[in-house]
Formats: C-alpha cells, sequence, structure tokens
C-alpha cells in the first residue's frame, strides 16, 4: 500500500498524530482546540509517518515501539509480538507507513513531552506553565471569594 510522503512536521507547534475513525483521536483534537493550543494535525492514516517523526517520538517513550503500537489491532495480531520486536527502526517504518492501523492514536508530543491516547488529566501537560499558573490562580481567587 503506497502512502503519500509526509511534509515535514513544524516542531515549534506541537503535533498530534491521529486518525479521523479514532474517537480518542478526535477528543483529543476537540480538547485541544477548546483550550485555543496550537497544534499541527497529522493524519497517519492519508500521510505516511516520516522516519524523523517515528524517531522523534520513539526518542520521547519510556518503553519504546510497544507504547506506540496498538497490540488490538488485527495487522498486529496477524504479524504478532515477536516479529514486531525483531525489526530494525527501518523496517518498523516500513510497516507503520504500510499498516498506519499499528499506530496507536492520537500520539501528542513536544520537543520533551509524550503522550499516547487520551487522558484529560495528563493532556493539561501541553497547556504552557504560566497559563496554567493563572488559571490555578484565578481559581485561588474565586475559591478565597467564595
Amino acid at each position: 500500500m503506497c502512502r503519500s510522503k509526509s511534509p515535514p512536521i513544524r516542531f515549534d507547534r506541537d503535533p498530534v498524530l491521529w486518525g479521523p475513525s479514532c474517537g480518542s483521536a478526535r477528543r483529543a483534537c476537540h480538547w485541544l482546540d477548546t483550550q485555543e493550543l496550537t497544534y499541527d494535525k497529522v493524519n497517519v492514516v492519508s500521510t505516511a509517518i516520516t522516519l524523523d517523526t517515528l524517531k522523534k517520538v520513539l526518542s520521547l517513550t519510556e518503553y519504546g515501539a510497544e507504547e506506540i503500537i496498538s497490540e488490538r489491532s488485527k495487522i498486529f495480531k496477524k504479524f504478532g509480538r515477536e516479529y514486531i520486536d525483531s525489526l530494525t527502526i527501518s523496517e518498523l517504518h516500513r510497516l507503520l507507513v504500510n499498516y498506519p492501523s499499528l499506530i496507536k492514536k492520537p500520539i501528542i508530543f513536544t520537543h520533551n513531552k509524550l503522550q499516547v491516547g487520551f487522558n484529560e488529566d495528563e493532556i493539561r501537560s501541553f497547556i504552557p506553565r504560566e497559563t496554567r499558573r493563572v488559571s490555578f490562580a484565578q481559581m485561588l481567587n474565586i475559591l478565597h471569594d467564595a
């Protein structure tokens, strides 16, 4: 299966790797939109993930590829863990380009943070620290005035 080559991801904005049929990816994008955060939305189903992007994501994981591989996908069950674990980074990249359903979605990352899947508590870490401080201070003022 041939996929179009993806444009380079701009790392000055938080990339979100997503798929349109994934509910948690849609919820993550909606949450980012409601927080008015700027991000690059990359549909890994219609646009191939680049090797550089894969390397960046893997560099942010604690346990490597197993964090971003969907074990519930039919393709994972077809190939099996042993086969996938035996792949080089180039072979894994080729497999993910040909079978994007293997990629967990969403994957949100910055230069030093990674979130796989949507978790409303954890995704808050993508709000800039200063904005979180202001929001917290406003919440404290509201509680103090009540």
